[in-house]
């Protein structure tokens, strides 16, 4: 009898087909590229010229009493990045990218280079105002609120790296309220934001982004013995400083007697409330325009010009009119003038390069009165002052200290020290009082 044969069955499976996508779909298209699309215009490539010293050439105790480096001074470029924080060209970038800069210029998305005034400067917050000027409204980034962030939502970092321009990184916040501390223990910059998005040198300065193209974040300095460890100044540390940072009496030197100030609050998921007060009442309009948030909101003090009233209305209550006056001269340039017969001007990088010096601290002579104290010793538009008496002088303060302690201390008569630098040189001599 025959065996039958074994029957091998063989089941098939029916697996579905994998299909395209339906045509309305783009799976490329996420949530980045949008919102790196909405916001690549007003992230900006921040470069600076500074002079620096290298430690050989002339030298010695002698010049180093007065402060004068030892060795030779040679100019440097460095690269940072920011961002246009408000139309009329306001751009926000950290203060050590433009600490000690001759000359800044800010590059926009479509190559034109333009000029950048440094509006100010807080090294301790290690953030910095810049002015740039174009024929027509420039864009602007939105800020966010820093004050909600969850660890673990998406950032975008866009800046220039080593000179890359518009690099975007992406990551989440790795954590919040981080704090960095030197050798020595001290917090050097506190409250910040942590995040794995890339950032290198170069980054400094441009922002941090959230889902919704809103600035959370300020990117600001890195781990330098880690891998994605980057760190971010919380925007609402920007918010709170505008006030200071764009305070009319320090950028237009006009005196308006207003102290404005931002209370913001969210609607989930990203939508910033931002209401300017005066005082306890809150602001309707500025000179007749609504500020949509704090940077806009002194941008429009910033506009107003000397001896021409406007008006800021509320949301209830009647208007107040406020009358922009001249800040009077600091007490230093008006004794300068004076006592000594001399203008001076507070020397910065930005002003020494303005008037083709190599130095950088003192103060500039601009003017000397025909018979004066200071033209009787012979001194000349272009002097660098020094030194007065025993002391260093670098700023008006400084200036102002002197002189007033010189008076009070009658040892000396009426003779002062001065010492000018001039070409190079140090001139000292003394001027009769």
């Amino acid at each position: 009898m025959r065996r039958a044969s074994p029957i091998v069955l063989i089941l098939c499976f029916c697996l579905p087909a994998l299909s395209a996508p339906p045509d309305t779909v783009n799976l490329r298209r996420t949530v980045i590229v949008d919102v790196v699309e909405r916001t690549k215009d007003a992230v900006v490539y921040v470069s600076t010229t500074k002079i620096i010293s290298e430690r050989f050439g002339f030298g010695g105790p002698f010049f180093q009493q007065f402060g004068i480096p030892n060795g030779q001074r040679i100019q440097a470029t460095s690269l940072g990045s920011g961002f246009i924080a408000q139309a009329d060209g306001y751009v926000v970038t950290n203060h050590h990218v433009v600490d000690r800069a001759r000359q800044i210029t800010v590059e926009l998305l479509d190559g034109r280079k333009l000029p950048a005034d440094l509006i100010s400067s807080d090294p301790e917050a290690d953030l910095a105002i810049l002015k740039i000027h174009s024929d027509k409204p420039l864009p602007a980034l939105q800020l966010g609120d820093s004050s909600d962030l969850m660890i673990g939502e998406p950032a975008i970092a866009v800046g220039n790296p080593l000179g890359y321009s518009h690099t975007v990184s992406t990551g989440i916040i790795s954590a919040l309220h981080r704090d960095l501390k030197d050798d020595a223990g001290d917090v050097q910059l506190g409250d910040l934001i942590q995040t794995d998005a890339a950032i290198n040198p170069g980054n400094s300065g441009g922002p941090l982004l959230n889902a919704y193209g809103q600035v959370i974040g300020i990117n600001t300095a890195i781990r330098g013995d880690a891998q994605n460890i980057g760190f971010a100044i919380a925007v609402n540390r920007l918010r709170d400083m505008i006030p200071a940072l764009m305070d009319p009496s320090q950028v237009t030197k006009l005196k308006m007697e207003l102290k404005l100030k931002e209370i913001c609050s969210i609607v989930p998921p990203a939508t910033v409330n931002s209401e300017i007060q005066l005082g306890d009442r809150t602001v309707a309009t500025i000179a007749g325009e609504k500020p949509r948030n704090i940077v806009d909101a002194y941008a429009i003090l910033l506009r107003q010009k000397a001896g021409k009233p406007f008006d800021v209305t509320f949301t209830s209550g009647q208007p107040i009119a406020v009358n922009p006056t001249a800040v009077p001269l600091p007490d230093a340039i008006v004794q300068a003038k004076s006592k000594l017969g001399i203008t001076l001007e507070q020397l910065t990088p930005m002003t020494a390069q303005q008037y083709g010096l190599n130095e950088e601290d003192g103060l500039f002579v601009t003017g000397v009165e025909r018979d004066s104290p200071a033209d009787r010793i012979a001194m000349k538009t272009g002097d660098v002052i020094i030194q007065l008496g025993v002391f260093k002088v670098s700023t008006l303060d400084d200036f102002s200290a002197v002189l007033d302690a010189f008076e009070k201390d009658t040892r000396h008569g009426n003779r002062l020290r001065i010492v000018v630098l001039r070409d190079g040189q140090l001139l000292p001599g003394f001027l009769e009082l």
